[in-house]
């Protein structure tokens, strides 16, 4: 075991004696978890400042109060131009979007919910269609806003109901008995309308449709989720993907300057040698583990769920990529090589395991493939402890899943040494 500290301790001088070593294994993940604090901080309000353009054909009052309902929204930028600007715009990603409200747009029910005619009309971007589908949601809500609007004008609805009235005694769709029983209604709601007291009649379309009740299905706190407490795993991974990179590249710069053959020639086995690397992996890994943490815990008051599952899913993490190291250095000869190749195979790993991008934004046939990255199961593991509150019976899954992953690549990584010795 002595021998293994001494090459551990020799292998982390070697690594902080680069300045450059230093930003990209400790500085770099610190980068990163600002970044993606911050940035999560606001995921939760939705898109805001999206800038669209706003086409009134109609000219009416009721299409004047829809675009001063939208400009009233604090997530849209409203410009007004005609159908042909509004279009080049989008076309140009200038603006997210057009809408264009055409004639006949403020005529009444029928206009706003005829789908043979449609009166409202969006060109939007086909690379935004995220904002798009955003966007719709915020269209209906002015939509049912202006209705409001219009349910509290009394003369207005009660043309409304005289519009109706006779559209239904002029139809020959209708029997006798449905005709009068519609007609009844017609004049009952007239009445209604005409001998409130208040002068103004309003349906409740002010303010949201649906009032949805929030469930939290993370661990309950004090306090908020804090946003750093969601990203706090996928920026470890990071931080472990970095130091598996620089340690694999370190082996193969010992193998390519001689260093690695004088440490054999001494009284040291080829276990010990690469036993000293992973060790040192692993410290330097819980090193990032604790500067991480220090600054979530003590700076950004990140809440932590259960102790005993984050140390288990941390030491399963870093076993796993402490393997993971062993392989990556045996994919080139050279530094370049494997420098390449390494961060190639490292960041397709990213990438499929949500590192970069959630695994909920990618197509369903390609987040199957994340089963096969190890970042994912590292992140589910770190998830499960900090705030998914896993049980340690749901944390056996993707902790046996880590230890294999890293055991494999372990084992192919000193097969592929050795033959490459040889």
């Amino acid at each position: 075991m002595k021998k293994l500290l001494f090459l551990a301790v020799k292998d982390m001088r070697v690594l902080l004696s680069d300045k450059g070593n230093i930003f990209w294994v400790f500085g770099f993940p610190v980068l990163f978890a600002l970044f993606f604090g911050f940035m999560y901080s606001e995921a939760g309000k939705g898109p805001s400042g999206m800038k669209i353009a706003v086409v009134d054909e109609d000219k009416s009052e009721f299409s004047s109060s829809y675009i001063s309902g939208l400009e009233s929204d604090e997530a849209l930028i409203v410009v007004n131009l005609n159908r042909e600007e509004a279009i080049e715009q989008v076309r140009k990603g200038k603006v997210s979007a057009a809408v264009i409200l055409n004639e006949g747009f403020g005529d009444g029910f029928e206009a706003l919910f005829n789908s043979d005619e449609p009166k409202l009309e969006i060109a939007s971007d086909p690379s935004r269609r995220m904002e798009s589908g955003y966007l719709q949601g915020l269209l209906a809500k002015a939509q049912f806003e202006a209705l409001g609007d219009k349910f509290a004008d009394q003369e207005w609805l009660r043309g409304q109901i005289k519009l109706w009235r006779d559209e239904v005694g002029g139809s020959n769709a209708l029997e006798t008995e449905q005709s009068k029983l519609f007609l009844n209604f017609f004049d009952s709601f007239d009445t209604l309308i005409k001998d409130s007291n208040d002068g103004s009649f309003s349906a409740g379309f002010k303010g949201d449709m649906i009032n949805f009740g929030k469930l939290d299905v993370s661990r309950e706190y004090e306090g908020p989720i804090s946003p750093f407490q969601i990203t706090f795993p996928q920026v470890l991974l990071w931080g472990f993907l970095m130091c598996t990179s620089t340690f694999a590249i370190s082996i193969v710069k010992e193998r390519t300057d001689g260093t690695f053959d004088r440490l054999r020639i001494g009284p040291l086995g080829y276990a010990h040698i690469l036993g000293g690397k992973g060790l040192a992996c692993f410290i330097t890994c819980i090193f990032i583990v604790c500067i991480l943490f220090f600054g979530a815990k003590v700076i950004f008051k990140m809440p932590m769920g259960n102790f005993p599952l984050f140390f288990l899913g941390l030491f399963c993490t870093i076993l796993c990529f402490v393997g993971l190291m062993m392989f990556v250095c045996t994919l080139g000869r050279t530094e370049q090589s494997v420098g390449a190749a390494g961060w190639a195979m490292l960041m397709i790993m990213g990438m499929f395991g949500g590192a970069m991008m959630p695994l909920a934004f990618m197509p369903s046939w390609l987040r199957r493939f994340s089963h096969f990255s190890p970042v994912k199961w590292g992140i589910l593991a770190l998830e499960g402890a900090i705030w998914r509150d896993f049980k340690f019976t749901e944390m056996i899954s993707p902790c046996l899943v880590l230890l294999a992953i890293g055991f494999t690549f372990f084992l192919l990584g000193v097969l592929m040494l050795r033959r490459q010795d040889s």
